[in-house]
């Protein structure tokens, strides 16, 4: 079984959902990332400013059995650009737009997921993820399976929340999927 823990960061400027984080690995490696960090419960939006000094000079991701992603997707925007394009055409919107959006992103991504997890002998169904209710629906539209969050999930907290401040976090991949996003929802739903 690998460990992940999958969050959303966002901000009313610049859309709640434009920075999501993903850690993956064995349960002892996310364990230890944590326990290096020395702060029991990490959500770093209530942590001050010396605390989240803390977590980002521990947060070690250099682990092989660690992979940690950054992704920049730009949710909302798309989202609402593609629904207001479909109303300009008089056309229903798809029935959720969610779902269409989160199965663009997996296509984006799944290959790259699978091979790190094939790396550690294992699949994606082997995968569980960690997830507030921002990030469950995404991960059950994946075939991921989720369980409560935990220290994966504060993991992940750390990295979105540095994500959408442009703090890079050495061996976390950063994609920037939001034009590849955009095109495929066009492309397909405003056939």
């Amino acid at each position: 079984m690998l460990l992940g823990g999958a969050d959303i960061s966002g901000t009313e400027r610049n859309g709640l959902d434009n920075h999501a984080a993903l850690i993956i690995g064995k349960e002892e490696a996310i364990n230890r990332i944590h326990n290096a960090i020395g702060i029991e419960h990490i959500h770093m939006s209530r942590l001050g400013a010396k605390k989240r000094t803390q977590v980002l000079e521990n947060l070690d991701l250099s682990a092989d059995e660690i992979g940690a992603w950054c992704f920049h997707i730009d949710r909302q925007r798309i989202e609402g650009s593609v629904c207001g394009l479909i109303s300009g055409q008089r056309r229903k919107p798809p029935t959720n737009i969610h779902r269409s959006f989160d199965a663009y992103w997996l296509q984006l991504f799944v290959r790259e997921l699978a091979d790190f997890a094939a790396r550690l002998g294992a699949d994606l169904s082997d995968i569980i993820v960690e997830a507030d209710a921002d990030m469950r629906p995404t991960m059950k539209r994946w075939n991921i399976n989720t369980r409560r969050v935990g220290r994966a999930h504060e993991l992940s907290d750390a990295i979105a929340w540095c994500n959408r401040r442009g703090v890079k976090i050495p061996n976390c991949r950063i994609m920037d999927l939001r034009d590849d996003l955009e095109t495929a929802m066009r492309r397909d739903l405003l056939k």
